[in-house]
């Protein structure tokens, strides 16, 4: 897949309302994922699939989450959103990949804002899965 339909079928998902319950890093072969456990809205409001989001072969994964924040909240996602290009991408190409210029090319940036004060996290990542029932 190309970064523009990567992004496009992220961006697509209804994240709005959905619930996150949890994250954590998972090693497979050379690489690390980033697997978000949601609970993602569908088209009503009354209406949740129980998946994981594999956030594939993760090279940075930034997170400032306020737990007890994200507890207020229900647990709920204000939005989420995967760019090809992104400030952060830039910012850790020059600050600390400068001698790869191109070390990140093939990576897009996954953002997932939570309910304030619940936080965000921030994922580099190669691609994303979905898999239903985790």
């Amino acid at each position: 897949m190309q970064h523009t339909e990567i992004s496009e079928s992220f961006n697509r998902l209804l994240w709005h309302d959905s619930k996150l319950r949890g994250v954590h890093v998972q090693h497979r072969g050379d690489v690390d994922d980033v697997i978000l456990h949601v609970e993602l809205r569908g088209p009503s409001t009354a209406e949740f699939a129980t998946l994981s989001v594999v956030l594939e072969d993760a090279a940075f994964f930034i997170c400032d989450l306020d737990l007890h924040g994200k507890r207020e909240c229900s647990d709920d996602i204000s939005s989420a959103n995967c760019s090809a290009e992104s400030e952060l991408k830039e910012k850790i190409q020059k600050e600390r990949l400068k001698f790869s210029p191109d070390a990140l090319k093939d990576y897009l940036h996954f953002r997932f804002y939570m309910i304030p004060p619940g936080g965000a996290m921030d994922v580099i990542a190669a691609n994303f899965r979905l898999i239903r029932g985790k």
